[in-house]
């Protein structure tokens, strides 16, 4: 995982530098661009920990899922002026979830290398 630690804060700054861009300039596609080529970044570095480390993923996953599913509903709500109350708690739920899909995440790792050294060591 420590191999791979700079692909997953490139992706974040990735992230920021794009959400701060289209509050900043909402008319640029950059930020778009940015988002997007952080997200990627961050799903590269999912899959390489995930075959490095060779740990399944399990019910988190469904964190992520759903918190990516209520960030992008809060996006289209915010669309609309008649949904737009729902839109901040529906994107908040989202990042809610993924930070909680994270930590769960960087647990389920530390505690697979934890047993591998335990493993090893016998």
């Amino acid at each position: 995982m420590r191999d791979f630690k700079v692909l997953f804060f490139t992706g974040l700054t990735l992230i920021i530098s794009g959400i701060l861009l289209k509050i900043s300039t909402p008319e640029t596609w950059i930020s778009s661009v940015l988002i997007s080529l952080g997200g990627m970044v961050k799903i590269l570095f999912l899959v390489l920990t995930l075959r490095k480390n060779k740990v399944r993923p399990g019910y988190e996953m469904l964190f992520l899922l759903a918190g990516l599913a209520l960030v992008i509903l809060g996006a289209q709500l915010r669309k609309e002026p008649a949904t737009l109350a729902f839109a901040l708690p529906a994107t908040l739920s989202g990042l809610l979830l993924k930070v909680s899909f994270v930590l769960l995440f960087i647990r389920r790792l530390r505690l697979h290398r934890l047993r591998r050294t335990r493993d090893q060591a016998i």
